[in-house]
């Protein structure tokens, strides 16, 4: 993969992660489990400052995490709310957070429990693997920040999956299904853009399983990434 960081991009990063030696705290970890309880639904919301974010499928519950972080960033908030058959859980980085410096914010969140999942994910500076391959969704969105992401949504899916990337400055590599559909609009502000297994017509990327009335991975990506890549399957 091409690495295209404009130079603003690129100063913009480096200030942000920092390569100042600042008293950050000692490292500190935690870990979190939440049950989804009688909920048919949930949504998910994450929202993380500067860091490194791990997510994936294969829990037993909504939410086993596992947190590692400096004391000027502090340990991040876990709520998880449940109203009639409907779950909120909410996983953000503190209000009074402090990245500057050399410190550390690292979160490796499973996820699973079968739920139906509507996801909202918001990045700040740093590097973020999203495999939501395993899980049950409905629809994701990422604001991406600073940095590099990996996103995986190689489902198996049996209905419509509505996804939307807001780019940030950086680069994104996206995963898509082979046996399930894939519609991809991609406008606004994108640098390069590779697509390995999808063909372009009417200004759309499709994929070989895409056909009109059946599930589908429908993705809209705008704005802002340095570069981007786009691969079918493994």
């Amino acid at each position: 993969m091409k690495r295209e960081f404009g130079a603003v991009g690129v100063v913009f990063l480096l200030s942000v992660v920092g390569c100042n030696v600042v008293d950050s705290g000692p490292t500190q970890t935690a870990s979190e489990e939440v049950d989804a309880g009688k909920a048919e639904s949930v949504r998910a919301e994450i929202r993380m400052g500067a860091g490194t974010l791990h997510v994936e499928g294969g829990a037993a519950k909504l939410l086993s995490g596992s947190f590692r972080y400096s004391g000027k960033v502090g340990r991040p908030t876990v709520r998880y709310e449940l109203t009639g058959d409907f779950g909120r859980l909410t996983v953000e980085s503190p209000k009074d957070s402090n990245s500057g410096g050399k410190t550390v914010n690292e979160w490796d969140l499973r996820m699973g429990s079968g739920v139906p999942l509507k996801m909202n994910v918001t990045l700040g500076a740093g590097e973020s693997n999203l495999d939501m391959s395993q899980l049950p969704l409905q629809s994701l969105e990422v604001n991406m920040g600073a940095g590099e992401m990996i996103l995986n949504v190689a489902g198996k899916y049996t209905k419509d999956v509505a996804v939307e990337v807001n780019g940030g400055v950086g680069e994104a590599q996206i995963r898509l299904p082979k046996d399930v559909g894939a519609e991809v609009t991609a406008t606004g502000g994108i640098g390069e853009i590779s697509t390995k297994g999808l063909t372009q017509r009417n200004g759309k990327y499709y994929n070989d399983a895409y056909a009109e009335g059946k599930p589908a991975v429908r993705m809209n990506v705008q704005g802002g990434i340095g570069s981007i890549t786009f691969r079918v399957g493994d």
